[in-house]
């Protein structure tokens, strides 16, 4: 057996486990395994014998390897480098031989303490081997044993061993090189794939997942890079590794074109010839509706951004000036918005604040970049590295950072406001992509509809679009841009396609159903305010999914029962620290009082490894959509699960107040929250809530009669039951026409959870598919008595449902579950309903 080396203090101070660290990557490990230590002492001195290895330019970091191959990082205090050297003194240089107790730093604390997030440092193990820590939560003096590491002998393999790999060469722009920073960037993209990644500069060589191991290549701005991939994901894991060294890594250097792979794909298909030379778009919905309209072509003008800057003091004030200007026109948007919007430029201004970007922008001006070349630099090294985490909600981020990129830089270079382009009335948006700053630039009264060649439609511009009202198609391919400006288009959001340049015959059709769905949603509104009975009786609840206070009283207004499920991540995202008890009572209870006594249903905090928040410290995950997220995160962190609990059981109402709990795939897991809810209970004194649960995974549909004795109703997400079903991500644009929720494996799930459920107070539907009109028969014939949609189309489903039977519903729901595709399903619904709803109309007539 290896012998164990002894790791001692580096510094007199509190140490406590890495889970206390205030920081996502040191408390989920992704810079290694260790510990941290609060720091007293001002001197930082050598943990064993050996050599020091590398030490930041700013002190702020230092590094010692042992003979045996034991590497210690040791960071001093949090977001430190953006301190520029400011309070250390190295007494050390890099090479330099040490002995245990040697002095390696001096610190001054004060100094440090007023620039830094936090003085705590984490002390880590970089290399591999196995670590053992000594007794946690206790003061100790620098030199006194802390851990102990067993070398792990690790294979290298030869060039000639295993598989054959895949090699690229780049150019990496990094003026202050490869520090701990762009190193943990790089290290947290190649650990989301299942593939070896190396780099290699001269004859050094370099695993990619190693913090130290990178850091000591020695990597200089320009150098030549070989990154080299080898396993089953080594073209993905290549192609993004590429990507983001390209981009600068956000350390201020001259962005190279970046790999394909870094941009959100999409589909490959072109448009299809109709009649008369009209072009077909084929797409994926991402908001309902058929408009016909004129085409605008959005296009963005280059914005003229020098590399080299005036002088360190005029860029600083630039840049500084630049930020405060965009700050300014996103804080009056906010005041002006509704919730969707102002939970989008809440994620904006949360980056305008994010300490990384700035310091990485401050140390690019130091270097003489000027300050749109140092923000465009900052923000792309975030860019690439949402992008290559493979996840949907977190590649929403990159879009953020680009927003307020094109932002700082038109204020930099003298644009007033963001051009949006003149428009008409009746404007059909057409882009490559859009942004969610593009889109609320423009003026909502003359846009008729909105068509983009990328995107999702669970995108942050798919979500605004659906609570504008606005038709939206997503994901068409390439060729939008040979639709001219101007050209007449009809955009069938629901039929999902666009034509551009319409055939007379067409146009009249086009015209003659709008106006057909003008009337009916006109007739829907007139009624909304009526309960939701079928044609013979049958009572269904049709409620509001809401995000905030805001959207309460316009949900009941437009014929919301209730809410079926309140987002409550508007509490909890874009802060420092978690809401409070009373803070979560006061907004809970705004809603039920706009409800009026309507039945209002809490989900409990859905966050996790893909939306970390800086007061929730999570390991880190290669696949955060399956790993702590939704009720897990919760029993990960019962404190903050018991606080959300008690504050809920303080609502008054008159009527019913529920608690839903988010990716459930256990009774296990609901008998748990159950107990905490109990004692939520007592403690409060408070009327017990009702306790649901989402049906998100196929293991909770699938067991539905097994979590049923222990819950009072569920609700079915379509949206993550969907791409889990059917092992899709929902961000892909490759796969997201084949991405309906009406696909018959999912339609089986759901008859499943109902026919489990059965014996609840009622099977609900809050995902997508219950604001689809073609859905929503179907889903109330599976047996659904509740469903949760977007507040602009509850007045329309409460409408069609009224024009139904249930025996109507049960047998289109039984013939959708024999049929094969969610595209014959919605043929079939789609001429079934036509037929009833003329038979009715007919029958009415006569």
């Amino acid at each position: 057996m290896a012998a164990e080396l002894t790791v001692h203090a580096p510094i007199d101070g509190w140490v406590c486990a890495l889970d206390e660290v205030p920081d996502a990557a040191f408390a989920g490990r992704m810079v290694g395994e260790g510990l941290a230590i609060d720091p007293t002492g001002l001197t930082v001195r050598a943990p064993f014998d050996g050599v020091v290895s590398s030490l930041a330019r700013t002190g702020h970091a230092v590094s010692v390897r042992s003979d045996q191959g034991a590497e210690i990082l040791i960071h001093l205090g949090l977001e430190t480098v953006s301190l520029n050297g400011a309070g250390f003194t190295a007494h050390v240089a890099e090479g330099a031989r040490v002995k245990a107790g040697d002095l390696l730093l001096t610190l001054d604390l004060d100094v440090i303490a007023s620039g830094a997030k936090s003085l705590i440092s984490p002390v880590l193990l970089t290399s591999e081997g196995e670590l053992r820590l000594m007794p946690l939560n206790r003061l100790v003096a620098a030199g006194e044993p802390i851990m102990a590491v067993r070398q792990v002998a690790v294979a290298e393999p030869s060039p000639d061993e295993g598989e054959a790999g895949l090699t690229r060469t780049v150019r990496a722009p990094l003026p202050h090189g490869l520090h701990a920073r762009p190193a943990s960037r790089l290290a947290a993209a190649a650990r989301g794939f299942d593939a070896r990644v190396r780099l290699t500069l001269g004859e050094r060589s370099a695993d990619a997942v190693s913090l130290t191991a990178m850091m000591t290549l020695g990597l200089k701005d320009g150098d030549e890079l070989i990154v080299s991939a080898s396993g089953r994901q080594a073209e993905a894991a290549l192609e993004a590794v590429v990507a983001l060294i390209a981009s600068g890594l956000g350390e201020g250097g001259e962005a190279v074109h970046a790999a394909p792979a870094a941009e959100p794909p999409v589909a490959q298909t072109g448009p299809a010839a109709g009649e008369d030379g009209e072009l077909i778009f084929s797409g994926v919905t991402a908001a309902p509706g058929l408009v016909i309209g004129r085409a605008v072509r959005l296009r963005q003008a280059e914005i003229e951004t020098p590399e080299h800057g005036r002088g360190v003091a005029l860029e600083q004030a630039a840049l500084q000036q630049a930020l405060s200007a965009v700050r300014g026109r996103i804080e009056a948007s906010v005041a002006s918005g509704g919730a969707h919007r102002r939970a989008i430029l809440a994620a904006h201004l949360a980056f305008l604040d994010d300490p990384g970007l700035l310091a990485t922008a401050q140390e690019a001006v130091e270097a003489g970049r000027s300050a749109g070349f140092a923000w465009r630099t900052a923000t792309q090294g975030g860019v690439a590295l949402f992008r290559s985490l493979g996840d949907a909600r977190t590649a929403e981020r990159a879009d953020d950072l680009r927003a307020l990129e094109r932002q700082a830089r038109a204020v930099l270079a003298g644009e007033a406001a963001p051009a949006p382009g003149v428009l008409g009335a009746g404007s059909v948006i057409l882009a490559d992509e859009l942004l969610p700053s593009q889109l609320i630039a423009l003026d909502a009264v003359k846009v008729a509809g909105l068509c983009t060649a990328r995107g999702g439609p669970t995108s942050h511009v798919a979500i605004l679009a659906a609570a504008m009202g606005v038709p939206a198609l997503v994901a068409v391919g390439p060729g939008l841009d040979r639709v001219a400006d101007g050209a007449l288009v009809v955009l069938d959001a629901d039929g999902r396609r666009l034509v551009a340049s319409p055939s007379a015959a067409r146009q009249a059709r086009a015209q003659s159903a709008a106006a057909a769905r003008a009337r009916r949603r006109a007739e829907a509104r007139a009624l909304a305010a009526e309960d939701c009975r079928t044609a013979d009786g049958v009572r269904i609840e049709v409620f509001a999914n809401l995000g905030d206070v805001a959207e309460a009283a316009p949900a009941v207004a437009g014929g919301a029962e209730g809410c079926g499920l309140l987002r409550t991540e508007f509490l909890f995202l874009e802060r420092q620290s978690a809401p409070t008890e009373d803070e979560q009572l006061a907004r809970y209870q705004a809603i039920a009082d706009a409800l009026d006594g309507r039945p209002l249903v809490i989900r409990t905090l859905d966050a996790g490894g893909d939306k970390p928040l800086p007061y929730l410290p999570m390991p880190h995950e290669d696949n955060p959509g399956l790993g702590l997220r939704g009720v897990r995160t919760g029993l990960h962190r019962p404190d903050l699960l018991l606080t959300q609990l008690r504050a809920i059981c303080r609502v008054r109402s008159s009527g019913t107040v529920a608690v839903m709990l988010p990716m459930i795939a256990s009774a296990a897991e609901v008998r748990q929250v159950r107990a905490l809810l109990d004692i939520a209970v007592s403690e409060t004194g408070g009327a017990a809530p009702l306790l649901g649960v989402m049906i998100e995974t196929p293991a909770a549909a699938m067991t539905a009669d097994l979590l049923a004795p222990h819950i009072d109703f569920v609700s079915i997400g379509t949206n993550d039951l969907t791409q889990y079903a059917l092992a899709m991500d929902r961000q892909n644009a490759h796969l997201a026409a084949q991405l309906d929720s009406l696909h018959p494996a999912v339609l089986r799930l759901i008859s499943q959870t109902a026919a489990g459920a059965a014996d609840t107070r009622w099977i609900g539907v809050c995902g997508g598919l219950a604001s689809d009109l073609v859905a929503a028969p179907i889903l109330i014939g599976l047996g659904v008595t509740e469903l949760s949609a977007t507040p602009s189309m509850t007045a329309e489903i409460k409408a069609l449902l009224r024009g139904l039977t249930l025996a109507d519903c049960r047998e289109l729901a039984a013939q959708a579950l024999t049929l094969d595709s969610a595209e014959a399903v919605r043929i079939l619904a789609d001429e079934r309903l036509a037929a009833l709803m003329k038979s009715r109309v007919v029958g009415a007539v006569a």
